[in-house]
């Protein structure tokens, strides 16, 4: 009887003693995160003199700058080994061509709505048509390509898939180039990924990761066509016209070099038992620019997506500094990640710290809001940090909530999926969303983005509840993992040498 009444008194004193202490935290942070300071952020960042804070462009360097400067204020350091804030990554910029045309022997094709081009060669190319089945591998042992337009069928023999044929293309673009080939044409036909769903997908300015030790082109470059040949069997057709004339005309800006960076910055732990273990709180403050094609509101704000989350890694630096928890914690604003995850997946790549030492990595970002009452947590149960995630939202009055729609695929739409392709754990702290409905699609990407268009005492809510979220993971005594039967979990165990589980 005795101890039993000395059980229950302990487990009551530890309750009560959790309970105060993230009481105690939930004071701090309504302190230090006013929602004066939450408008102001995004106000900032989200506002038209930043263009939409496209990546390569001389706005997002000053909103890049605002959080550098901002993390040096407020007692955050570069990470161990740099002497700034900067990772700085090269990006080639591909523009959209202004105009094209190809001519093979009768057949005309405009572009954009009949071609398009995988890469940046512009000008005329003039030359005889060859027609070869896929024109890769042993096929060209005996083919005769030099100063000709060469016709295949995308990707390689056995073959289905779009993304393969991609895959696929600059191989066989070099290998046709060194044997003195005018221009490739691949005739495009997959259901898969439909011609005009291809089209939305390519047809608009890009960026990839540069590798700098490489020329951006060369007059050897030869263009690299795809011809929509879903409507007949073109294949066949111009087999017959083989070597009848043919020509390629491509206009517009060439390729260009530019640079971005990713801004990150650190804070030491408290427990030199775990203070070599980081906390990774992560967003991307890159939107989309403008359209200047449009009349009127042409700017591309981005106030939710991500506004919101740059201004919630800020926050939370200011707030761990003042309160630094048991482990360290990086801050980290991405660059490129509306151009495919670009700048947090050259982190994950390039990493400035041993990637085995994060051990979680908390994303924020989304797409708007439709549900004040909730916060949804994409990736929620894939980790064992749900508890914390849940009781961080209800500190705040909010619910924290799983992918309302896991058909739109959103936990590999974001940074997090960065790093939870390298095995760590990774969800993405959202605003409360419960479907993609009209309410999201108003701003999702559009031009009504804007700053003025937020519920602030909603969204001041959901970032103190980041906060509080990112603390808990932070002092957790041993760091949350992938759950059991997560797709990612085998990644997990391989990253940190991890053979059998860690009893709990």
């Amino acid at each position: 009887m005795i101890r039993r009444s000395l059980y229950s008194l302990l487990l009551i004193l530890f309750l009560s003693t959790s309970l105060y202490g993230q009481s105690d935290s939930v004071e701090k942070i309504k302190e230090l995160v006013p929602q004066s300071d939450v408008e102001m952020k995004i106000y900032f960042l989200a506002a038209d003199e930043f263009k939409g804070r496209d990546t390569g462009s001389p706005h997002i360097d000053i909103a890049g700058r605002y959080i550098a400067t901002w993390f040096m204020t407020n007692g955050i350091k570069p990470l161990p080994g740099h002497d700034n804030y900067y990772q700085p990554i090269p990006f080639n910029q591909m523009r959209v061509p202004e105009d094209g045309t190809v001519t093979l022997g009768d057949l005309s094709y405009s572009y954009g709505s009949e071609f398009i081009i995988l890469n940046t060669p512009r000008g005329e190319f003039e030359g005889p048509i060859t027609v070869l089945e896929h024109g890769i591998g042993e096929e060209l042992d005996d083919a005769d390509v030099e100063g000709k337009i060469v016709v295949v069928r995308p990707g390689a023999e056995g073959q289905v898939n779009p993304q393969q044929w991609f895959m696929s293309a600059s191989q066989k673009n070099q290998a046709l180039q060194e044997m003195g080939a005018l221009a490739v044409v691949e005739l495009y036909d997959n259901q898969q990924l439909p011609w005009q769903v291809l089209v939305n997908f390519l047809n608009q300015d890009r960026l990839e990761i540069a590798d700098e030790e490489e020329e951006l082109e060369s007059e050897e470059d030869i263009p690299h066509i795809w011809i929509n040949s879903s409507t007949e069997d073109l294949h066949s057709i111009i087999a017959e016209m083989s070597g009848a004339d043919g020509s390629i005309s491509v206009t517009g800006a060439p390729a260009e070099r530019v640079y971005s960076n990713n801004v990150i910055g650190y804070i030491e732990g408290t427990n030199p038992d775990l203070r070599d273990e980081y906390l990774m709180l992560g967003a991307h403050y890159d939107h989309v620019g403008i359209d200047e094609s449009r009349e009127g509101n042409y700017i591309y704000n981005g106030a939710r997506d991500n506004a919101v989350g740059t201004a919630g890694i800020m926050l939370a630096a200011r707030y761990l500094a003042q309160n630094p928890p048991e482990r360290s914690v990086i801050f980290a604003a991405w660059t490129a990640e509306e151009m495919g995850l670009l700048g947090s997946g050259y982190f994950a790549d390039n990493p400035m710290v041993p990637l085995d030492q994060i051990v979680y990595k908390l994303n924020i970002d989304g797409a708007g809001y439709n549900d004040t009452t909730k916060v949804m947590v994409i990736g929620l149960e894939r980790t064992e940090a749900a508890d914390d995630l849940k009781s961080a939202a209800e500190a705040f009055g909010l619910e924290a909530i799983p992918d309302p729609v896991p058909e739109q695929n959103l936990f590999n739409r974001s940074d997090n999926a960065s790093f939870a392709r390298k095995g760590i754990p990774a969800p993405t702290y959202s605003l409360g969303m419960t479907d993609f409905d009209e309410e999201i699609n108003r701003y999702y990407h559009t031009v009504e983005d804007e700053p003025h268009t937020l519920d602030y005492p909603y969204i001041t809510r959901y970032l103190r509840s980041f906060l509080l979220a990112a603390e808990k993971i932070a002092n957790a005594p041993v760091a949350p993992f992938w759950s059991d039967g997560d797709p990612f979990k085998q990644l997990g165990l391989e990253l940190y040498g991890r053979e059998v589980e860690v009893e709990r």
